[in-house]
């Protein structure tokens, strides 16, 4: 081959690369990291569970949609879900009902993308606006006290959580992460070992579960979660401030521990406890549990 055909296609392969990873670094996350479902499938109805249809705005006007399930009987408070990256409002339906049934408002919502909300591109700040969203329009509603207020994040909605809480100065009583990962370049090597210096990390929930305090943060994760691997808990663990509980619940895979009857009860419990300021602390995670997820 001769020289000039050479420095042509070396200039060809480099150029390549580059358009790679730029593509990686400002539109991977959009392109793999978010499944969303669109419509609507079982509402709480079929669970015979009263609720009510909410439409809401993000920041930019994008209309969101989501589920407010007010309490059985007197309320204890008001907890804001966000779900993960797949599915939609339906999917996550047996991770809120058992709230609402031990006396705290929920309100649900899903991304722009996803289920009844607008039909637009996710991306992880528009996804923190989202966030940012319900958050106002629940403080909002006159039946919650802004003092009783707590956010369950799973999966995904962890990231998107901690990222709205910090960025909007929000205060609440108490945050749950369930399967979060610590980061987007955390979660990307652990499916291509080296891309991760290539994605945008600027929601990741490593930049905000710090700054956190001194609201109380219960991190739950399953050791067998074949999706976001559990050393991922323990790094989250070690960044956040106190007061801070990390539970590993053997041999469950992703986003399963609140489908578990124990683990509602630690959630409720936890709320009490911090709402009384009196937060419980500390790793409760087995020898074999530590071995395998903390790297």
């Amino acid at each position: 081959m001769k020289k000039s055909a050479k420095q042509t296609l070396v200039l060809i392969l480099t150029g390549a690369i580059l358009a790679a990873a730029f593509v990686v670094r400002f539109y991977g996350i959009e392109l793999f990291f978010y499944e969303p479902w669109r419509g609507e499938g079982e509402t709480p109805a079929a669970s015979g569970v009263a609720f009510e249809d909410v439409y809401f705005s993000s920041a930019d006007g994008t209309r969101l949609h989501g589920w407010f399930i007010p309490a059985r009987g007197a309320s204890k408070g008001a907890v804001l879900h966000v779900h993960g990256n797949t599915g939609n409002l339906s999917y996550v339906l047996p991770q809120v009902l058992w709230l609402a049934a031990a006396h705290y408002d929920v309100f649900t919502f899903d991304y722009r993308g996803y289920g009844l909300s607008d039909d637009r591109q996710p991306n992880p700040k528009a996804l923190m606006e989202d966030t940012q969203s319900a958050l106002r329009y629940l403080v909002a509603r006159k039946e919650v006290d802004p003092t009783r207020l707590y956010v369950i994040g799973q999966s995904l909605g962890g990231n998107n959580a901690l990222a709205a809480l910090v960025e909007g100065g929000f205060k609440v009583a108490a945050v749950v992460l369930d399967a979060t990962f610590f980061s987007y370049p955390a979660i990307a090597d652990d499916s291509f070992p080296g891309i991760g210096v290539l994605t945008d990390d600027r929601y990741s929930a490593s930049r905000y579960v710090a700054h956190l305090t001194p609201t109380p943060v219960l991190i739950l994760h399953g050791d067998a979660d074949k999706l976001v691997p559990c050393h991922h808990a323990f790094s989250l663990y070690d960044a956040a401030s106190p007061p801070k509980r990390l539970i590993v619940v053997p041999g469950l895979d992703h986003v399963q521990t609140l489908r578990q009857p124990e683990i509602q009860q630690t959630v409720l419990d936890f709320f009490t406890q911090a709402a009384a300021g009196t937060p419980p602390t500390g790793v409760e995670a087995s020898l074999v549990a530590v071995a395998a997820c903390k790297r």
